[in-house]
């Protein structure tokens, strides 16, 4: 009777938690810590790069837009005081020399996710852009891999935040069993952030103001994810040793 009190006073307060964060601008208490040792570390990671364009329309190039927000995203989570690693900060992939194709994509993102998986960090945010051969898709995504409660957790408050962006189609957060969201050792989110295939999302993925704002909105995701797992674990602390 004394366990089952407490699992209902738990579950009680988890509700209570996930709708503060829920119910919150975004940039929440978390992020208000200075920037310094012992920070949270994050993983970013700019999808494709180098010889590997990603997803092309025209001139315009997947690689070029995942950079450019990575590096925008990057500098919002460090100005809220996390530590940020990304797997690429220029034009390039991590493939050698005489691999092709599939076999050179597999060692690239190999060596993204020992770079991940050495760093420390405790998320991983994958950033790529989307395609399809319909070109009247858009909006953004944020994916999961469904053994993940953390990354659907993460995944979520970031998805919540991305359909508060004025006119974007307002997508829900999926699982994926991509390459990297199965290899990480950590929650990881891939987060698709439109359509490159829609001349209409194409023009604001072109925007460097857009970009700065869906990297807000990542961001404060991932604040509302903190909030939640820092609240939680302060929760826990209280609990009985014999419960």
């Amino acid at each position: 009777m004394h366990k089952r009190f407490i699992l209902t006073t738990v579950m009680f307060f988890l509700v209570i938690l996930s709708q503060i964060a829920i119910a919150s601008p975004g940039y929440g208490n978390y992020g208000i810590i200075a920037q310094a040792p012992g920070s949270p570390i994050i993983a970013i990671d700019p999808g494709h790069g180098g010889y590997d364009p990603g997803a092309v329309s025209g001139n315009v190039l997947e690689k070029d837009i995942n950079l450019i927000i990575c590096k925008k995203l990057k500098e919002h989570l460090e100005n809220k005081g996390f530590l940020v690693v990304l797997t690429r900060n220029g034009d390039y992939n991590h493939a050698i020399k005489g691999l092709h194709g599939k076999e050179a994509k597999r060692y690239d993102l190999t060596e993204r996710i020992k770079i991940i998986n050495s760093s420390n960090a405790e998320i991983l945010l994958t950033v790529h852009v989307n395609s399809n051969n319909k070109n009247a898709y858009e909006g953004a995504e944020a994916f999961y891999h469904p053994k993940s409660l953390n990354g659907k957790m993460l995944a979520n408050y970031i998805q919540e935040e991305l359909r508060t962006v004025p006119e974007i189609r307002k997508r829900l957060s999926k699982n994926s069993k991509c390459f990297m969201l199965c290899n990480t050792k950590i929650p990881a989110v891939l987060v698709e952030i439109g359509y490159l295939s829609n001349p209409r999302e194409q023009k604001k993925l072109e925007d460097p103001q857009y970009l700065d704002l869906i990297a807000q909105k990542i961001t404060a995701g991932v604040l509302k994810y903190y909030d939640l797992k820092t609240a939680w674990e302060h929760m826990v602390t209280f609990l009985p040793l014999n419960f």
